[in-house]
């Protein structure tokens, strides 16, 4: 009987470790290696108030992608120029980190975060696009630096606001003029 019952126990263990894994494999199968991913330095969890983190390599990406088409698509009948431009980007990301974090008085681990993640990508040639301070807004917005031309390898934007800070990095062949237009709808 107690072998019985350790075979069943193995088999369990086994069985969820192979579950974790294929999670975790599922969740994270961005290839770090690929010349659009930024190592972004992110506040310890210990100083920081998380709201979203994701982690999305290509096969997550797909679930993902399809909800987000038909949410764009149900939300609205006929699509617009920036809808239509979003819709056109999703299917171009191949791999994104996501994190959103609620800032309270914590605010100078944002800042160094963002000052870190800044110095880590100029140190491995990313370019800097988009850099504004204003009141108590910062953002920087980074490409990779040896992408010329409209189609980049990817994008990082880091965002700080009294309310709330945002690190996002995209992989894959993104179009600069696509993220323009959607850029500018949303202002």
């Amino acid at each position: 009987r107690i072998m019985k019952f350790l075979k069943y126990i193995l088999i369990t263990f086994f069985t969820l470790f192979l579950i974790v894994s294929a999670g975790y494999l599922l969740a994270s199968s961005s290839d770090e290696s690929k010349p659009g991913y930024a190592k972004l330095s992110m506040p310890s969890w210990f100083f920081t108030d998380t709201k979203l983190a994701l982690n999305l390599g290509p096969i997550g990406l797909k679930p993902t992608r399809w909800i987000a088409k038909r949410i764009i698509q149900e939300a609205h009948g006929e699509l617009d120029s920036a809808e239509l431009q979003l819709l056109s980007l999703l299917d171009d990301i191949q791999g994104l980190q996501l994190r959103i974090y609620e800032v309270e008085e914590n605010r100078p681990v944002f800042d160094e975060a963002i000052d870190e993640s800044v110095s880590v990508l100029q140190k491995e040639n990313w370019q800097t696009l988009i850099k504004i301070r204003e009141d108590e807004n910062r953002i920087v917005v980074m490409k990779p630096g040896n992408d010329h031309g409209d189609i980049i390898s990817g994008l990082s934007v880091l965002l700080s606001t009294p309310d709330n800070a945002v690190f996002i990095n995209l992989v894959g062949q993104l179009n600069l003029e696509k993220i323009a237009v959607i850029a500018d709808n949303l202002n």
